[in-house]
């Protein structure tokens, strides 16, 4: 048996680490984002919740007061800050079903993956990286099924909906894929912007900001009604940059809630690039395909009239 010292003393580190865990979860917006720190961070945050598990197991093996309270207090700070995201919503009919997937530039088996997207039943259908023998493929088999679609370097929309693409817009940051339509629904004219931001990774994300600082004005310029952004973002819901856009839009996946929504990568994916973001729509449903060829998972999202 362990002496009441050094069980103290185990205590004592637990409840340092657990403080310190409490912090990270509490003050990550002042990480810096040299050497891409602040983007490894707060990509995983949410994934903070295993660190706090083992804490949990050193303080039941120690079982003293101090382990107790440095596993609760950043328990209780990742609860506050996530807990509200796992938690489902109320939700409802939708009145126009969004489905976007990245299907990889060297996608293996594409027409599974089309009729995957087709099977959703969406309305619409967003897809970045076509620009390859596999997203030739998807993009024929698409065009077979709906009625009205429209490719702009490797991104491309699909709808049952009739739809015009606004050749003047969008963005123009190098390595930016963007497409920019104005879809005709039953809910009325809606704006909606096909997006593949730059890739970006711990160091490198000087053209990803771009990008989405680009992405943002071009919002906050809008005077649609009804806008939709959808597409491959590059960046997780977590991550400080992300705030340009949720400020003026409503992330889906929050929105509804049920848990995190991870797309990326596939075989287990560990965070959410992909998004369906939305202004004068309501969401009432947000749903994660199961895994398919793609290193990306494909989301599917509901969205009714915020009116009333």
């Amino acid at each position: 048996m362990s002496s009441p010292s050094s069980r103290r003393r185990g205590g004592t580190v637990v409840l340092l680490l657990g403080l310190a865990l409490a912090a990270l979860l509490l003050g990550h917006e002042f990480l810096p984002e040299e050497a891409g720190i602040a983007l490894a961070v707060e990509s995983a945050l949410p994934w903070v919740w295993v660190l706090i598990a083992i804490l949990l197991l050193v303080a039941l093996v120690r079982r003293s007061v101090l382990s107790v309270i440095g596993f609760v207090v950043p328990a209780l700070v990742w609860g506050l800050m996530f807990g509200p995201s796992l938690r489902p919503q109320a939700g409802g009919e939708p009145d126009l079903l969004v489905a976007t997937q990245n299907v990889g530039a060297r996608l293996p088996q594409p027409t599974a993956t089309a009729e995957e997207l087709i099977a959703t039943g969406a309305d619409l259908i967003a897809v970045q990286e076509i620009d390859s023998l596999s997203g030739e493929i998807i993009v024929e088999r698409l065009d077979q099924e709906y009625a009205y679609s429209s490719t702009v370097g490797t991104v491309g929309l699909w709808s049952d909906l009739p739809f015009e693409v606004d050749r003047d817009a969008g963005l123009e940051s190098p390595n930016s894929r963007s497409l920019v339509a104005d879809v005709q629904t039953d809910l009325g004219p809606v704006r909606v912007h096909v997006v593949h931001l730059p890739s970006v990774r711990p160091g490198a994300e000087e053209r990803r900001n771009t990008a989405l600082s680009e992405l943002a004005d071009d919002i906050e310029s809008e005077d649609a009604e009804r806008v939709i952004v959808v597409g491959d973002l590059n960046t997780a819901t977590t991550d400080r940059r992300f705030d340009l856009l949720s400020d003026q839009l409503t992330d889906t996946r929050v929105a509804v809630g049920g848990g995190f929504g991870f797309t990326w990568p596939a075989i287990f994916p560990l965070t959410r690039p992909d998004h369906v973001l939305v202004k004068g729509l309501e969401p009432v449903s947000d749903q994660v395909l199961d895994r398919g060829t793609s290193d990306h998972r494909a989301v599917v999202a509901g969205l009714s009239s915020d009116e009333g």
